[in-house]
């Protein structure tokens, strides 16, 4: 949906954005600088209740450098006696609406059912994150964190934040692909009980120009706890799961597994999995069906959806290979199907 973020000239807004940040940081200011697609990342907790809930996703990517950022991003909550941001006024609406408005460099999106503000100010390379409190915010956001605002530092960046997963090895890997539920959470996180690489099970970042490249930017992962206890060889979840349908468990695979995550590997295939099979099979797939698995969650998922994300996903699949994962019954042969396609690209 789209709204007036603030009535007032939005230098006015964003001031008060600031006046609420330094009232939330002035107790306790954590610093942690990381690195994303090759840029130097800031990210400033007000508090350790917000350190601790959103710095681990990002745990396998931290810079010791201190060079200038690139982006800096300001998180807080309202716990306690913090003040609130300047919020919109918008109709609450759904759980899960989102509200969103651009004014100039400066976008802005509000889920008021769920009290989050994601801003980002392009000019200035600075990006906003509140919400009420640390201690209510939904599992999505600790798994992969501030992605909206990502989604538009990204896109300024000529990147793509794309909605998969992705394993591979130093010289190349491969792009899994496909709404919810088809595979590619459990397939990335089968991998760790392997030599390959992980750099995302849900949010990756890929670089479309050029020799085509993934970047991670979350070393989480997220299963339905049900499917969670079928990997033996993950740890416990750092979220749990409560159970419902909705609800998914939290893992950190930098925690279990540091020698697994990677900031970056190329782009050799992109495959599209599918639950069935007697064994694991990758067959050809022609473009189309890949970026029907590719497009649609991608889209839906950000907001607003890029003008040209579609057409340069579309160009990405032209000149990716694209195959279908048949997945078999045996998650633990799954590794060693994604190894050997990658040796046998490799050697054609």
């Amino acid at each position: 949906m789209t709204s007036s973020i603030a009535e007032t000239h939005v230098a006015d807004w964003l001031t008060g954005i600031e006046e609420s940040f330094a009232a939330a940081a002035g107790a306790e200011l954590i610093e942690q600088q990381i690195v994303l697609t090759g840029e130097p990342v800031l990210l400033q907790f007000a508090g350790a209740p917000m350190f601790e809930r959103l710095a681990p996703g990002f745990e396998h990517l931290v810079d010791a450098s201190r060079v200038s950022p690139a982006l800096t991003l300001r998180i807080w909550d309202s716990a306690g006696a913090s003040a609130k941001p300047p919020l919109p006024e918008v109709p609450e609406g759904p759980r899960g609406a989102v509200y969103y408005s651009a004014d100039g460099p400066v976008q802005v999106a509000y889920q008021p059912g769920l009290q989050l503000l994601s801003a980002l100010d392009k000019e200035r390379q600075l990006g906003w994150f509140w919400c009420a409190s640390a201690d209510v915010l939904p599992y999505w956001e600790s798994s992969a964190p501030f992605r909206q605002i990502l989604h538009w530092w990204l896109a300024s960046r000529n990147m793509l934040l794309l909605h998969g997963a992705a394993v591979g090895r130093p010289d190349g890997g491969v792009l899994l692909v496909g709404r919810g539920g088809s595979g590619k959470s459990t397939s990335a996180l089968a991998c760790l009980d392997s030599n390959l690489l992980y750099a995302g099970d849900d949010y990756v970042a890929v670089r479309d120009e050029g020799a085509p490249a993934v970047y991670s930017l979350y070393c989480s992962g997220k299963l339905e706890p049900s499917h969670a206890a079928r990997l033996r060889h993950l740890p416990a979840p750092s979220i749990d799961g409560d159970g419902s349908d909705d609800e998914k468990a939290v893992f950190y695979v930098q925690e279990r597994y540091p020698d697994r995550t990677c900031e970056t590997f190329p782009l050799r295939a992109v495959l599209a999995p599918k639950i069935g099979g007697s064994k694991p099979q990758i067959l050809p797939l022609e473009g189309g069906a890949a970026l029907r698995a590719l497009a649609p969650s991608t889209l839906l998922q950000l907001h607003p959806a890029e003008p040209e994300a579609f057409g340069r996903m579309a160009r990405l699949v032209a000149r990716v290979p694209t195959f279908a994962f048949e997945l078999g019954p045996d998650i633990t042969a799954i590794p060693g199907a994604i190894d050997r396609f990658l040796e046998d690209l490799a050697t054609t």
